[in-house]
């Protein structure tokens, strides 16, 4: 079973909560103007082309929405991003990175990165979310930071991980250490135990 990292902390508070909204019948997140921008950023970074990246949006905008402002908001992001990031001198890896860690694991940490970056002492994990007060203590961070190094071959103290908020490009990010990390693992492996209790047909 696989869980995205950005369900994982509503998880931590209530596993029979999360297990409940799995469920047939719970519904289904909309396609939404941020995963629209994210998905268009993509495009950006996977072709150096603005106009590709519009083009993506126009499709996006067709199908989906129909607020003229957030319409409007939605290009205005990506047109400052492109330009922040032109300037920046940030060197992207890869973006919108699908975890799947541990790959030998019944209990899984998915979910999107939305981009990885090229560092003088590794690389960086970006999530482009609002930059929550107390973010440092989210139970995802320092399981991203693993599982980006086992993904790129590097040790885990060459990883930083953080965020981007998009309107106005602020990013800030962090580095855990080992005891951060082995804790992390553990309180991961307990979360699993108590969902796959709360699923008593399935079997890990």
């Amino acid at each position: 079973m696989k869980i995205s990292h950005k369900q994982l902390e509503s998880c931590r508070i209530s596993p029979k909560s999360w297990v409940a909204s799995r469920q047939p019948g719970a519904g289904w997140a909309s396609f939404g103007y941020r995963q629209a921008l994210n998905l268009a950023i993509s495009a950006f970074h996977s072709t150096n082309n603005i106009g590709t990246a519009k083009a993506k949006v126009d499709g996006y905008v067709a199908k989906n929405f129909k607020d003229a402002k957030r319409i409007a908001d939605l290009y205005g992001y990506l047109d400052e991003y492109a330009k922040w990031f032109a300037t920046s001198g940030i060197i992207s890896a890869d973006s919108n990175v699908l975890l799947a860690y541990p790959l030998t694991s019944n209990w899984q940490l998915g979910g999107l990165i939305s981009r990885v970056d090229y560092l003088q002492s590794g690389y960086r994990a970006v999530l482009f979310e609002g930059i929550a007060p107390g973010w440092e203590d989210q139970l995802r961070m320092p399981l991203i930071q693993t599982a980006i190094a086992v993904r790129y071959g590097r040790p885990a103290t060459e990883v930083k991980v953080g965020f981007q908020e998009l309107d106005g490009n602020t990013l800030t990010d962090t580095r855990y250490n080992i005891a951060q990390r082995s804790s992390a693992e553990d309180e991961f492996k307990k979360i699993g135990a108590q969902v796959w209790k709360l699923l008593p047909n399935l079997s890990p």
